[in-house]
């Protein structure tokens, strides 16, 4: 499967969301943190159902699992051609979700074409202009990542 599948842009109109709402998402991860085997096996047993009850569907995970996982050791053995790849697509979907071609999006702009950007646009959004730039998201994204590094532990010798 090609990795442009997994790179398709959103529809304007977006099915109604099935599943937990937020609060039920945080609910169920804190009690993964607590007890991540449990969920490993309940998530696998979920996925077991949906093969037998949809074979083509797991067919079509399956195929897909393995292209992530195909891409991801190309990505270790060649890293910044996956960083430009990434540079590439972001710059697409920025100029699609750009329609009035000021080099930034607006909150309505990212409603309709960005919508993960919409949900976080306030935090994104750091001169607070209502806009947000390219320079802006390279920055939330930074944060974002530097937040998540593992910190090293003092060691103590």
């Amino acid at each position: 499967m090609p990795l442009a599948a997994f790179a398709q842009p959103t529809p304007d109109v977006r099915p109604e969301r099935k599943g937990l709402s937020a609060e039920e998402r945080q609910a169920r991860m804190a009690q993964c943190k607590a007890d991540p085997a449990k969920c490993a096996a309940e998530r696998q047993a979920r996925f077991e159902q949906m093969c037998k009850d949809n074979p083509a569907r797991c067919k079509e995970m399956k195929e897909m699992r393995a292209a992530m996982e195909k891409h991801r050791a190309e990505c270790k053995t060649n890293p910044e051609k996956c960083r430009v790849e990434r540079q590439a697509k972001f710059e697409q979907r920025f100029k699609r979700a750009d329609t009035d071609g000021n080099g930034t999006i607006s909150r309505a702009e990212a409603e309709k074409g960005l919508p993960r950007l919409a949900r976080n646009f306030d935090r994104i959004d750091a001169n607070k202009d209502g806009q947000v730039s390219r320079e802006e998201i390279a920055a939330a994204r930074k944060a974002f990542f530097e937040k998540r590094k593992p910190r090293p532990q003092d060691s103590k010798i």
